[in-house]
């Protein structure tokens, strides 16, 4: 697998879900119908604001959308769970994301909107969805009404072919495939090869490379291919196909990512021989050799060698 500088789940779900089309399709399939009926989901549009602090980037990739519901508006968030486990006390992390986005409405002086929280998960383990409740051992009716309960919407993407059918579009079917097999690099490359009359007709818009673009980044941060075993996948494709990810591969080093990537191994090495060369000076300390006969040894300056050895010396006593 490449290295993942840029956690590819993240990046893939802003760059997939930002657009409108694909967010709407899926919740006009995961929404509960009481909520589906009144949501205008033609009046879904993306905003630019995050409300994840330190402690929820760790588990969120976060969007949020404003729409109108029974012609008032409302704030759709969507958030995606990335870790390959589950997240048992859920309702705390959302409780505290739906706080940050009304401090702001409140700072900014705004009408405080109602916040409908989704949760997309595509781990490995069953989702298990639990009442704020069941968080506590015993609590009574009495204590109920003083708990801040409230539900979420599960996108359980784990489950993958169970609702394929019901997408109106190859973005959210094959979005759905490629987070639901992750993990699995032949399904992966199974589901490009399934959608590639789909991929081929996407590559003939801006919408539509960029969605291509999105998935070759996204397989080449999730595998163990290469970078020329991804371009040679989508060339198979169809030759427009090919020259989107030849492009975005072009891009990817013209950002800087690949050379952070050769430079973080260089770094690695050149720490392995500094720890190499510092158990040396150790060995050699303990048979009495000076710090010019370690300077010879190692190639090294004579300033070098003691600096070595006052490290050593200092991390002694």
């Amino acid at each position: 697998m490449a290295d993942e500088p840029y956690h590819p789940h993240d990046r893939f779900f802003k760059e997939t879900f930002s657009q409108t089309n694909i967010t709407s399709d899926f919740l006009q399939v995961y929404l509960p119908d009481p909520i589906k009926a009144k949501l205008d989901l033609n009046s879904l549009q993306r905003e630019a604001d995050s409300y994840t602090d330190e402690q929820l980037d760790e588990h969120f990739a976060d969007l949020v959308f404003s729409a109108t519901f029974d012609g008032q508006p409302i704030r759709v968030a969507l958030l995606l769970e990335h870790k390959s486990y589950t997240e048992e006390h859920i309702h705390f992390q959302l409780n505290r994301y739906m706080l940050n986005l009304w401090e702001g409405q409140i700072k900014q002086k705004q009408l405080l909107t109602p916040v409908l929280p989704i949760v997309i998960y595509h781990g490995k383990r069953n989702w298990k969805k639990y009442s704020y409740s069941q968080y506590f051992n015993r609590l009574g009716a009495e204590l109920l009404p003083y708990q801040p309960a409230f539900d979420y919407v599960l996108i359980d993407l784990s489950i993958a072919a169970e609702r394929l059918s019901q997408f109106k579009t190859d973005y959210a079917r094959l979005t759905t495939l490629l987070l639901h097999n992750s993990r699995r690099q032949t399904a992966l490359i199974q589901a490009l090869t399934d959608f590639a009359n789909s991929l081929q007709q996407m590559a003939d818009s801006e919408a539509g490379r960029r969605y291509v673009e999105t998935a070759f980044v996204y397989v080449y941060w999730t595998t163990d291919l290469t970078k020329t075993e991804v371009i040679a996948i989508f060339q198979r494709i169809s030759a427009k196909t090919g020259i989107v990810a030849m492009s975005t591969a072009q891009r990817l080093i013209n950002e800087g990512i690949e050379q952070g990537i050769e430079q973080g191994i260089e770094q690695g090495i050149e720490q392995g021989r500094r720890e190499a060369i510092e158990r040396g000076v150790r060995g050699m300390l303990k048979l009495n050799m000076d710090a010019a006969t370690m300077a010879a040894a190692f190639e090294l300056p004579l300033a070098d060698v003691n600096q070595i050895i006052d490290k050593i010396s200092n991390g002694q006593r």
